[in-house]
Formats: structure tokens, sequence, C-alpha cells
């Protein structure tokens, strides 16, 4: 004999489908792009894998090329973070799966650049420690901006909502 709680747990329990589609989503960013746009991607994450390797490895400093100091590394391994979690992962559930919107792209462009600004402007920033000027705070706010929702997007709300609880405490905190 079945107890009515029994019938309503197996109510609740996922196909073997629906469980794939889950998992498939949460590995590939939930998008689904083909031909110039896949394979776009692709050949970031690649050279992001690639970046990750080289700075990794003693290459650089035998070589003497492409030597990056710790900020400017982790600079460009964000921006290129900050660029897949807007073309991969759609903004919202009715968003299209099969392409990247137009206004994802340019959140991608901006975010990765506001990431990149760092490494891009690092001789200028370290020339003038403590006195940002306004293109600095603007990229820092719109780069925050854009940073809480990418990991909204790759991560979920409850993410973004712990990082505003710590910035909070930062910025307001005794």
């Amino acid at each position: 004999m079945t107890r009515p709680d029994d019938r309503k747990q197996d109510s609740f329990e996922l196909s073997d489908e629906e469980l794939k589609k889950i998992v498939a989503e949460a590995d590939t960013g939930g998008r689904r792009p083909t031909g110039l746009t896949a394979r776009l991607l692709m050949l970031t994450a690649l050279a992001w894998s690639l970046f990750q390797l080289w700075i990794a490895s003693p290459l650089p400093f035998s070589l003497g090329v492409f030597v990056f100091n710790d900020t400017e590394a982790r600079a460009i391994h964000l921006a290129f973070a900050v660029f897949l979690a807007f073309a991969a992962y759609p903004a919202l559930k009715r968003s299209p799966r099969d392409y990247v919107p137009l206004q994802d792209w340019a959140l991608a462009a901006a975010g990765a650049f506001c990431a990149a600004y760092l490494f891009l402007f690092y001789a200028e920033l370290a020339t003038r420690p403590g006195l940002p000027t306004d293109a600095d705070m603007a990229a820092a706010v719109v780069g925050l901006l854009l940073l809480l929702e990418a990991a909204r997007r790759a991560l979920g709300l409850p993410m973004v909502i712990l990082a505003v609880v710590f910035l909070v405490y930062i910025f307001l905190g005794p």
C-alpha cells in the first residue's frame, strides 16, 4: 500500500532526459550556437586555456616573452571569463539558445574591456596610485555591475546576493 506522501515524492522526480538537459545546460552554458558563433566561442575558450597554461608554465620566463605580473594575468583571466559568461549563458529562460543576441555581444565586449582595464592601462594606473580618474571610476563601476550580471548568468542569483552582501559590508561595515 502506498502512502500519499510517497505519491507526492514520486511526482517531483525528474526523468533521465530532464536531468541530462539540466547537466548539459550547466556544462555548456545553455546556448547551442552554430556556425561562426560556435567556432568563436570554442576558440575563445581554447585561447583562455592556452593562456592559463602559458602563465602557469616556466616558458614565459625562459623565453622572456609575454611575462605577466599577477595583476595583469588576473585581469586577462577575468576578461576571458566575463566575455564567455555573456556569450555562453542566456540572460533569461526565454532568451534565445541557438544564437547570441546583439546585446549580449555588446555586454560581453564591455565586460571584457572593463575586466582587462587593469591590464590595458597598467602603466598609467601604476604612476598614480590612490588617485583614480573619472575613466578609472567609470570602468570600475560598470565592470562591477557587469561582473555581477555575468555571475548571475553563470552561477545563479544566490551567489550574486552573497557577493552584494560582502560588498555592502566592505563599503558600509564597521
